[in-house]
């Protein structure tokens, strides 16, 4: 990642994982813009998210069961005027920069 963003995007992001800062909008977008070009020149299509459920357990210890979460590399055109959306090829910076419900 160090490669793809601006210097200076990525001392801050790297500080805000020290420091647990938010990470400005601004940032997360040109992150997220070059984790989505990154990935498509590698032929991703889809992504995942590998949890264990914070609920009545202590993650991947004794009883507790792992959960996938499969989301892909598209979203709906939401700002076109058809009434059925056009599908568009991203990575919105909100699905990288929020928080499961879970806790995970």
């Amino acid at each position: 990642m160090k490669s793809r963003v601006p210097s200076a995007v990525y001392a801050r992001f790297k500080d805000n994982l020290i420091t647990g800062a938010p990470t400005s909008e601004d940032d997360q977008k040109a992150l997220a813009a070059a984790l989505f070009k990154w990935a498509r020149e590698l032929g991703a299509v889809c992504f995942a998210h590998w949890f264990f459920p914070s609920r009545s357990g202590g993650g991947s210890y004794g009883s507790m069961c792992g959960a996938c979460k499969m989301d892909v590399l598209v979203d709906l055109e939401w700002s076109s005027a058809e009434a059925t959306k056009p599908f568009l090829a991203t990575l919105p910076h909100e699905r990288l920069f929020v928080g499961e419900t879970d806790g995970s």
